[in-house]
């Protein structure tokens, strides 16, 4: 891997550590350039810089830049996955799939399920269940 430290533990992306390397200085740059190539997987950034986790959570932890880009790469991890599973909505016939992304993300069009709509609903079932089965009035106190 060019700009990255040579080692015999870690050499590739994702190839785990044998055993870290305690003392190695980390530089800025390579934590970065890894947090980018690894969409934000401190584990694998670790194992490329023949690292523990901790330690490379410790280094972002205190810089506000580092925060911010491991922050972008998991967004847009999100992002993908987002757009994965509307696709995968748009393109099945997973109607629970379809309700789901119609009510976690079109709320504004009123696909969002408030609690006036449950109750409304509760009281429609417990009515018709009276109805249907001559059960106890819903409306009477027990």
């Amino acid at each position: 891997m060019a700009g990255f430290p040579s080692t015999k533990k870690g050499n590739k992306l994702g190839e785990k550590a044998k055993q870290p390397r305690p003392g190695i200085p980390l530089d800025k740059k390579s934590i970065a350039d890894l947090i980018v190539k690894t969409s934000g997987n401190l584990s694998r950034v670790a194992d490329a810089l023949g690292s523990t986790r901790g330690t490379i959570r410790a280094n972002v932890d205190k810089d506000e830049e580092l925060k911010q880009l491991l922050k972008d790469c998991r967004e847009r991890q999100i992002d993908e996955l987002e757009e994965s599973v509307f696709q995968r909505a748009v393109d099945s016939n997973d109607t629970t799939l379809q309700l789901f992304v119609l009510k976690t993300q079109a709320k504004h069009r009123g696909w969002e399920q408030s609690e006036a709509q449950n109750a409304a609903k509760d009281i429609a079932t417990a009515a018709f269940d009276f109805i249907v089965n001559k059960s106890k009035n819903p409306a009477e106190p027990s």
